[in-house]
């Protein structure tokens, strides 16, 4: 991908052996376009962890909220099986690097039948379905089977695991939950090249098109899945999941956790803080009032500091290339474009220092 540009520098460097100016500003640009394109992108805090998946998560990584969430909503005869005192964490998990921002998944080992299996939960928060979940999921089945025969290379056999995928769309999912679906047979008449295809499905749960009075389990295990499916709905306030006596039934950190998901859902302030002034309960009351006090303070002193360090960065941005033009004339436009691009304002601050001490537009560019 870079050998070409490498080769231009190379010729410049073997051809100029006293570049020209233009010719070393350009050999220049064309370091700073090969080094932006060779460092990887920085990924934010943000797109690594969605509001969904840290509510999912947080909720659902307690096993209490696990085994009743489980309980209620895999078939009967799975659910009657499983010794649900058994129920634990794996510490893993298995989201390829691409689809990191987008999904969040739970790994559960359970006791079945006497067997150790695994339940695996995969929660899919995207407005699209993706019509391939069956072979995404198998992927992620293989990768649990491959580190259970990694950790027990005695056992002959692997252990059963359960998909289930509980989505937060906007509409229901019309892509079969069978893998076999997704495999085009349909031009095969052989049973025999029928019967080598690999075949599974997997449990499916839609948020938006179950009921609220639906979703089971434990009370937080509850208003986190009302909340989800009342996110995508536009309903964050509505009263399924303003229910008084769950709320007064959980514990402050999930009281904390769940309001501060509602507040900033982008849902209307004043009417966020109508819904606390309505409960009965004073106690609820007090305390979800003293959250959405702090949920503002903390809104404005992000913005505050967000703002200057805004303010901070323009301004070593201005006297970078002040300084370069001081002591080096008119500065290029693409060195310009590229000081702009810089939002770090320790780096910033130290490019400023290089540029007061630079000796010339070139190397100043060589730190960039």
């Amino acid at each position: 991908m870079f050998s070409g540009v490498d080769t231009f520098l190379n010729q410049i460097r073997l051809t100029n052996r006293k570049p020209s100016r233009r010719c070393s500003l350009e050999a220049g640009a064309i370091r700073v376009c090969l080094a932006t394109l060779r460092r990887p992108a920085r990924m934010t805090d943000h797109d690594l962890h969605q509001p969904h998946d840290k509510l999912l998560k947080a909720t659902f990584s307690i096993p209490e909220n696990a085994s009743a969430f489980f309980q209620h909503h895999l078939p009967r005869d799975t659910a009657s099986a499983i010794v649900w005192d058994s129920l634990s964490l794996e510490p893993s998990t298995f989201v390829d690097p691409q689809f990191a921002a987008s999904e969040s998944d739970l790994l559960f080992q359970v006791t079945f039948q006497g067997t150790a299996s695994f339940l695996y939960l995969l929660f899919e928060h995207q407005s699209t379905e993706d019509p391939r979940m069956a072979l995404r999921l198998l992927s992620y089945i293989l990768r649990i089977w491959e580190r259970f025969a990694a950790n027990n290379p005695a056992s002959t056999k692997l252990p059963p695991v359960f998909p289930l995928v509980l989505t937060q769309g906007t509409k229901p999912w019309k892509t079969s939950t069978n893998l076999e679906d997704i495999i085009d047979l349909n031009s095969i008449t052989s049973n025999g090249l029928r019967r080598l295809q690999p075949s599974f499905s997997y449990e499916r749960i839609e948020l938006f098109s179950t009921p609220y009075e639906a979703i089971g389990g434990t009370p937080e295990g509850i208003l986190a899945l009302r909340a989800l499916k009342a996110q995508s709905t536009g309903e964050l306030l509505s009263d399924p999941v303003w229910d008084e006596a769950l709320l007064h039934s959980i514990s402050k950190d999930a009281l904390e956790r769940l309001l501060r998901y509602i507040y900033n859902g982008e849902v209307n302030k004043t009417l966020f803080m109508d819904r606390i002034a309505q409960f009965k309960t004073k106690p609820l009351q007090k305390k979800t009032m003293t959250l959405a006090d702090q949920f503002r303070e903390e809104g404005k002193l992000e913005g505050i500091t967000r703002g200057r360090t805004e303010g901070e960065m323009a301004a070593y941005r201005r006297l970078i290339i002040r300084t370069l033009t001081l002591k080096h004339g008119t500065v290029p436009k693409w060195l310009q474009e590229a000081i702009h691009l810089i939002h770090d304002a320790s780096r910033l601050e130290a490019l400023h220092d290089h540029a007061f001490c630079s000796t010339s537009l070139e190397a100043f560019a060589e730190n960039l």
